[in-house]
């Protein structure tokens, strides 16, 4: 472990948090002013002098021993009086520079050990606080003036390097050049033609150089890496995360990182200039090793060219099919017929040993189909040119044949084709193609179509496999049902409160862009059942895309039936909103309500009511949005007298409907009205207590919000009554470190510190600290 309490990265927190107006030769002045003259102006200063502080900031030289000496002789006192009186009035957010420092310490608890930050960390003036970081960095690593990312090893729940092939061959030089360029560089670009083995050589250097790192992680491009970002798993996400807020919370992580750790950006088959992030990214200071295809002439590359035939490619052909090696002559036939490209010999070599062929045998299946041409020049890949794979997609088609696949594992193939090729856990796809085992999937791993990555647990098709896979099984909604209907199943509980499903969302995706409509109808409710979904995961950017499939599979399908219409306006509403253009998405939402209204009728199904209901409640949002809280109110009456009205369907035991009450009750609270925030909590409290017991999360909830409620309107005995409930039901329910178990603790909290009640008001301060830990 590496210590991150340098003096480096805590005068880093400092500078980044620091005004635009102050210098930073002042802030290191100010720090070091029993040593230095902080009262010279910006002119009077020599150009050393700035380059020199520079270089004691960013860690390429250390603070010299005089200034420690003057230190270390008493004068911390002088330090924390420069922070209260120049340092910290120079800060945009003392606050955010304390937290960030207190992110150093718990990174470093490893090395300066659980005495040492726990003492640092109860410290709760900034100008003491700031002092006492600063001070245990001077003093402790004097030689050390190297910049540490925090590790993360602990903390990050996916993005983990892919094993790498055991039987991988060769690529030695170019694997040392990569770190010298990389060392040099800090960004390198691995290019090469599809299938010659980037994906892999980015693994083989992950492995070969882990232990020069702090952190390795492993990105798979899918078209947006501000997307790529926020699908990263930290353990801190939450649900209520939308992907705005959680790739600002994990690209803070990774801008948080240095040139002592490593991202692989795999599968970038775009210039950098077509992904409007990239250029950011690349500014920042971890290392950067990218995979792609494209032809990049403005950053430093290496180019992966093909194996030596003689050599790397045979001892590969052979590490995949021992029993070859009698047989060298027809193996280097096979190499050349296939023009030695690395993901069709590895094949080839794989379909002789699982299929029990012999190599002549195989040899004569490939020249039959007329492939021995030359097609060095269709495996060069332009980025603004046209790629014709023909040639190469049929050696793979062929292989497919010879293989001789059973029905049940073309199906499996067929549904890989569909999914990701970042790759899906080996469990997901046992539980969405609802396989009795995983034996048909190893036997096709086997014959190498499938890729598993076994340090991730999940499997995969190599993107040249995907696109083969799709023309030769032509994967629809008929044939691919088993799959569709499981996915449809997961959108329908999108109400469950569970971590950012990211493999379903991604899979979702992959999906609508790759499958053939071979039944609209059925592949239309689940493209409606999808808004929703993504909607509650905050991947708002694709519900316009979502949107514009929808309509027009109901245009090309002439599929006009009042729900689907209705739905359809209700979703485009719902786009208006999320744009605060909110006249138009009411203008929308009435005119749904025009069409549905007339359906509710005695012999009403429960999708018709539940959708009347949802519209009125949506259009209530937009009010409440516009601060109408009147027409607000009115709408939400409406919502829920229709669901109450057709209960026999089962409408009011609909856990939306509670989750919409108590939303508007905590809007309604924040605009401060409250007479309406007292009128919809009697009402939430009368369904809760109609349709469940009194000992229930919800009932806790209306609790909860009575207690705040009466806390807000100055009720104090009330809303103590209240929270003390809430506490006791939360505590029964979902336990002591549930988040609104904790949150109820915090108001009492500040409830008794109202109250003058300190004793009380410390043993909920406490209980609130021990939930958090």
């Amino acid at each position: 472990m590496r210590n991150r309490l340098t003096f480096t990265n805590v005068i880093g927190v400092l500078l980044e948090n620091k005004k635009k107006t102050y210098p930073q030769h002042q802030l290191v002045r100010n720090l070091f002013s029993a040593y230095l003259d902080d009262t010279l102006t910006s002119s009077d200063l020599i150009v050393d002098d700035n380059i020199q502080y520079s270089r004691w900031c960013n860690g390429t030289r250390p603070i010299p021993m005089d200034i420690i000496k003057a230190y270390e002789d008493d004068e911390w006192d002088t330090m924390e009086d420069d922070f209260h009186d120049k340092i910290i009035p120079n800060l945009i957010n003392p606050s955010n520079a304390h937290l960030q420092m207190q992110e150093l310490l718990k990174d470093s608890i490893p090395v300066i050990g659980q005495r040492i930050a726990d003492e640092l960390l109860a410290i709760a003036d900034d100008s003491t606080f700031f002092t006492q970081v600063m001070r245990y960095a001077i003093l402790n690593d004097h030689h050390n003036g190297n910049l540490y990312s925090p590790d993360l090893s602990e903390h990050m729940l996916s993005c983990r390097v892919p094993s790498h092939t055991k039987e991988f061959v060769g690529r030695t030089t170019e694997l040392k050049l990569a770190y010298s360029k990389l060392d040099e560089h800090s960004l390198l670009f691995v290019t090469g033609v599809p299938g010659i083995g980037k994906s892999e050589f980015a693994k083989m250097f992950a492995a070969k150089y882990k232990k020069k790192y702090t952190n390795i992680i492993f990105l798979h491009y899918a078209g947006s890496l501000k997307k790529c970002i926020a699908g990263i798993e930290f353990d801190n996400d939450i649900a209520e995360m939308d992907e705005e807020a959680l790739f600002h919370s994990h690209y803070d992580i990774l801008k948080r990182l240095h040139s002592d750790s490593l991202i692989i950006l795999d599968n970038f088959n775009v210039l950098p200039k077509d992904d409007g992030l990239m250029r950011e990214f690349l500014k920042n200071n971890y290392q950067l090793l990218v995979t792609t295809r494209c032809r990049i002439t403005t950053f430093e590359t290496l180019d992966i060219k093909e194996l030596d035939k003689g050599k790397e490619l045979t001892e590969l052909f052979y590490r995949h099919c021992p029993s070859a090696k009698s047989e060298p002559d027809i193996v280097a036939e096979i190499i050349d017929i296939l023009n030695a490209h690395t993901l069709t010999v590895c094949l080839t070599a794989l379909a002789i040993n699982a299929s029990g062929m012999e190599p002549d045998e195989l040899l004569q299946e490939l020249k039959s189909c007329g492939l021995n041409a030359d097609i060095r020049e269709e495996l060069e890949l332009y980025k603004d040119e046209s790629f014709d794979q023909a040639l190469l997609i049929e050696h793979l088609r062929k292989l497919l044949q010879i293989n001789h696949l059973s029905d049940t594992e073309q199906n499996i193939l067929s549904n890989l084709s569909l999914l990701p090729t970042s790759g899906i856990r080996k469990k997901s796809i046992k539980n969405w193609l609802q396989l009795q085992s995983l034996s048909d999937v190893n036997h096709m791993v086997q014959y190498g179509f499938v890729t598993e990555d076994t340090e991730n647990k999940c499997i995969s098709l190599h993107p040249l496999v995907q696109q083969m896979a799709l023309l030769e099984t032509l994967p629809s909604v008929k044939s691919c049902k088993v799959l569709l209907h499981t996915m449809h199943g997961i959108c329908l509980v999108h109400g469950l409160d569970i971590r950012r499903p990211e493999e379903v969302l991604s899979s979702l995706v992959s999906i609508n862009e790759r499958i053939l409509i071979d039944a609209p109808a059925e592949y239309l409710l689940l493209l409606q059942d999808e808004f929703p979904y993504f909607e509650k995961y905050g991947v708002t950017d694709y519900l316009s895309r979502l949107v514009e499939r929808i309509e027009s599979i109901m245009q090309e399908n002439q599929i006009s039936d009042s729900r689907s219409k209705a739905l359809l306006l209700d979703y485009k509403a719902e786009l208006f909103y999320l744009k605060k253009d909110y006249a138009n998405a009411m203008k929308r939402r009435k005119k749904a309500l025009d069409i549905i209204a007339p359906m509710l009728t005695d012999d009403a199904n429960i999708q018709i009511v539940s959708l009347a209901s949802n519209l009125h409640n949506n259009l209530a949002n937009c009010y409440l949005a516009n601060k109408d809280m009147k027409n607000a109110t009115v709408e939400m009456q409406k919502a829920l007298t229709i669901r109450k009205e057709y209960e026999a369907l089962g409408t009011m035991e609909n856990h939306d409907v509670l989750q919409q009450m108590g939303n508007l009750v905590s809007l309604l609270m924040q605009g401060k009205d409250f007479k309406h925030a007292a009128s919809f909590l009697d009402f939430y409290e009368q369904i809760v207590t109609d349709y469940e017991e009194t000992n229930t999360f919800d009932h806790g909830y209306c609790q909860f919000q009575r207690g705040l409620l009466a806390l807000s309107t100055g009720k104090v005995l009330i809303a103590e009554q209240h929270l003390l409930l809430a506490e006791s039901i939360f505590t029964n329910t979902v336990g002591a470190n549930h988040e609104f178990t904790r949150n109820t603790y915090a108001y009492l909290n500040l409830l008794y510190q109202k109250w003058r009640k300190p004793e009380l008001a410390d043993q909920y301060k406490q209980k609130y600290i021990e939930a958090g830990k």
